[in-house]
């Protein structure tokens, strides 16, 4: 086990020197430009030349977190009318040109994504620019979007790592905001009408609370007449700016979701101090840390003392926080040893902190996985989104290497104690209660 530590450190370092030497540019050959449109809307252009594809983005303010109390699932309903295409012809030619339209719907935001050879890119702006901005907002599509949202929602049960996700935001936002579940509930689904749809695209989709976000090998000229011609006929509007919501623990700080699996999913939850560009590199360096890649903290439960097929660790960022998860998947007969090993690597690393050869392997480790994240174009354009909408900016995409660089030992030791001190804690579990809660009381 040491030695293969030492050889894990060893091409860390190596890796963290190799980046350390390398020119800013190395990483991609353009940095992010944002300049606004005369229509008045902002765009992120990034130009890669990588290969002749495009992916636009448009990202609307609001997210989960302008759903009203009840509405659960709004924002993402509400976003999927903007991609129903009502001519099956178009929806054909597009599919036929290999175009693909998605959404995403996030905390503090939803988007429209577009992805196309570059050309393409002008017949997918000219068919989604006339649906994005004269939705068919009628009771027959929100039903339709109600049916596929009711089957996304079963999938997402099924799935413990995003049903503990959800979880842990219901819990630390009492289930409203940030805690709204995106594909609503049985009740929410019920509850929304063509009023309410009508509502958060009005508040939403208007000049002041979008932007674009695009990465293309198409010249910046092009990008720019394109988004000029086809998407001129936002509304103005106010600017979305709640007060950004803070997580709080619930009374009872335990949340177990009782299924009748194989499998038990265990974790720890934790509230995180507002992402600012330090706060945000010490979160990235403590996510991985914890659950990136076989030298990770919670590694050796897997490894070592098999007690886990998989171990993982994530932060999800919102405006005003953010909230590190720590977990693993295990059998149920194992589930009870599983917690308390769990428990225990984090009371260790309480405990001891963080080696200054750690620290850099740990940086080397969260700069290599930012990399291969930021990768292709579809996830850095929505890195760059996400980048934009907390208020760190496109030129993050950059710095966060010399954030994570910046970060000193005895800095993040201090964060690490500050973060998952045992009473900040939420406890989850899903899979069978009794077998769980039975093996960690002993």
């Amino acid at each position: 086990m040491m030695k293969r530590k030492a050889a894990a450190l060893a091409f860390a370092l190596l890796l963290s020197a190799g980046r350390a030497s390398a020119r800013p540019e190395t990483r991609w050959r353009e940095g992010p430009e944002v300049f606004v449109l005369s229509t008045g809307l902002r765009c992120i252009y990034h130009h890669d030349r990588s290969s002749p594809t495009t992916v636009a983005a448009l990202f609307a303010a609001g997210g989960t977190s302008g759903v009203p109390p009840g509405q659960d699932g709004l924002a993402y309903l509400t976003t999927r009318l903007t991609l129903e295409i009502p001519d099956d012809g178009k929806v054909r030619e597009l599919m036929s040109q290999a175009t693909r339209l998605s959404l995403v719907c996030e905390p503090d935001c939803s988007a429209v994504v577009i992805e196309c050879l570059s050309e393409n890119f002008e017949q997918a702006l000219r068919v989604e620019s006339a649906i994005v901005q004269d939705p068919l907002i009628t009771a027959v599509r929100i039903g339709r979007v109600k049916e596929l949202m009711e089957l996304y929602g079963r999938a997402l049960a099924d799935d413990p790592p995003a049903a503990g996700r959800e979880a842990v935001l219901r819990a630390f936002f009492d289930g409203r905001g940030y805690g709204s579940a995106v594909h609503g509930t049985e009740n929410s689904r019920k509850s929304i009408g063509r009023k309410d749809a009508l509502a958060y695209y009005r508040r939403f989709f208007t000049k002041s609370n979008l932007f674009f976000c695009v990465a293309t090998d198409l010249d910046k000229e092009r990008v720019r007449a394109l988004l000029e011609t086809y998407f001129n006929r936002f509304p103005g509007g106010e600017p979305w700016s709640p007060a950004p919501a803070s997580p709080a623990l619930p009374p009872i700080p335990e949340v177990v979701l009782a299924k009748d699996t194989k499998q038990t999913f265990v974790g720890r939850a934790f509230a995180l101090p507002a992402p600012d560009i330090p706060g945000q590199a010490k979160g990235a360096l403590l996510e991985t840390l914890l659950g990136e890649g076989p030298e990770s903290r919670l590694w050796g439960l897997r490894a070592t003392e098999k007690l886990a097929y998989n171990v993982d660790a994530r932060v999800t960022w919102t405006r005003g926080s953010g909230i590190l998860e720590a977990f693993l998947e295990t059998g149920n007969a194992k589930s009870g040893r599983a917690a308390e090993a769990l428990d225990r690597a984090l009371a260790v690393l309480l405990e001891t902190g963080l080696t200054e050869p750690e620290l850099l392997a740990t940086k080397a480790m969260a700069k290599a996985q930012f990399l291969r994240r930021a990768e292709a174009k579809a996830s850095r354009v929505r890195t760059l989104g996400l980048f934009e909408v907390l208020g760190l900016g496109p030129g993050h995409l950059e710095g966060f290497f010399e954030a994570v660089d910046k970060v000193t030992l005895d800095e993040m030791n201090d964060y690490i104690r500050a973060a998952i001190s045992p009473g900040r804690a939420l406890k989850i579990t899903i899979g069978p209660a009794v077998t769980g809660r039975a093996e960690g009381g002993r």
